[in-house]
């Protein structure tokens, strides 16, 4: 196959209309791909809005929030990928960088169920030590003193060696020196692939460790943490190896038809991305089981939760269940504003609301609260 180049805005000769597909296939395969993209957006947001509006556990649903944000960047990116093949690189970049930081957020999110760093490290210290499988064996037993830590770096590695690849990839295509069906030792593609797989996969072998160990942790089984792992894995890990399947095949000859794409060129890149919008739209419904919202409600104790839609003034209906107080917005010291709970969801946390004076309650608009609660406000101002 041809590398492929930088992008120009040079008119496609008309002699390449004899290798299009039969009429109606790209365009097929881009409908499908734009149908698959707007159900998983739908259903991500969904997900996400139920979240925020019952947002009782921040420290915990702060890291759930950002792994949901993956199924509509993945869609989105994938499809915007499929309809401007020629520029799909630029869309493909960000969402390597955001796959990284999935992996991040979901090894703070088992942590998290555990009761915190403190907790995990004490826990793991207590548990007899976990010998390396197959083919590292030989390396003989974990210290279980810094299991954590040991998971933790070499899990969060990808984390880095990602974002770095996904840079080098852009520079490679700007000088128009990439070519992902081309497996020739002095190709730039293969070297990147190389680096990535060896990553992903120390990554995906520290998150079984992890799991493995944390088998008698009662606390962090409740989570369904092996669900969880399975969902990660098959969006961030499968998909990878998904792609590079696909150019191995393409390389090899195997796969010839342009089902994706006109250009035989664009094989690798249009069905990878075709097929992943169509899988996003299947995650986003194991979404809504794996990463509910119920379990977080559940879990919470009485006077324990806020909620940050009503804190901006967009009161939902009182829940006497979870603790959510319509006069505050939510528990002692936690309401938070929508947009500092927004900013929770992406970076290191919103800033809780001062807590009101001791003897008075902080009111929200009057007509948004119903009329017990402003009964009960009127006679504890006076």
């Amino acid at each position: 196959p041809v590398p492929t180049s930088a992008p120009s805005l040079a008119p496609r000769s008309s002699s390449s209309s004899s290798s299009k597909p039969p009429l109606g296939v790209y365009d097929t395969a881009l409908l499908i791909a734009a149908a698959c993209t707007i159900v998983a957006v739908g259903l991500s947001l969904h997900l996400i809005r139920a979240h925020l509006k019952n947002y009782v556990k921040p420290q915990r649903q702060r890291y759930v929030i950002r792994i949901l944000w993956m199924v509509p960047i993945y869609a989105l990116d994938s499809f915007l990928s499929l309809a401007f093949i020629r520029y799909a690189v630029l869309f493909e970049v960000p969402r390597d960088v955001y796959e990284s930081y999935i992996l991040y957020n979901f090894v703070a999110l088992l942590v998290d169920y555990m009761g915190g760093e403190d907790a995990a490290r004490e826990f793991f210290a207590a548990q007899p030590p976990q010998k390396h499988w197959w083919p590292f064996h030989w390396l003989g037993d974990h210290d279980m003193s810094v299991f954590l830590e040991t998971c933790r770096l070499c899990v969060l590695q990808y984390s880095v060696v990602r974002p770095a690849t996904a840079v080098a990839t852009l520079f490679l295509w700007a000088g128009g020196d990439w070519d992902d069906a081309d497996w020739k030792y002095t190709s730039g593609y293969l070297w990147i692939l190389l680096v990535n797989n060896a990553s992903v996969t120390l990554a995906l072998y520290y998150l079984l460790y992890f799991y493995h160990a944390s088998l008698p942790c009662e606390p962090l089984q409740r989570a369904r943490p092996l669900a969880k792992l399975l969902v990660i894995k098959a969006v961030v890990f499968f998909c990878f190896w998904q792609y590079c399947l696909i150019s191995l095949l393409a390389s090899l000859g195997l796969i010839t038809r342009q089902l994706a794409h006109r250009s035989a060129d664009a094989t690798t890149t249009g069905l990878n991305d075709f097929i992943v919008c169509i899988e996003m739209a299947i995650f986003a419904v194991i979404h809504l089981g794996v990463f509910g919202v119920r379990e977080h409600l559940v879990e919470t104790t009485h006077g324990a939760s806020f909620n940050p839609l009503a804190a901006s003034g967009a009161a939902p209906r009182p829940s006497a269940d979870f603790g959510w107080d319509p006069a505050t917005g939510g528990g002692v010291n936690r309401a938070l504003s929508y947009d500092a709970a927004y900013r929770d969801m992406f970076f290191v946390g919103g800033r809780p609301a001062r807590a009101p004076k001791r003897g008075r309650v902080a009111t929200p608009r009057r007509r948004d609260v119903d009329g017990r609660a402003a009964a009960a406000l009127s006679r504890g101002d006076a």
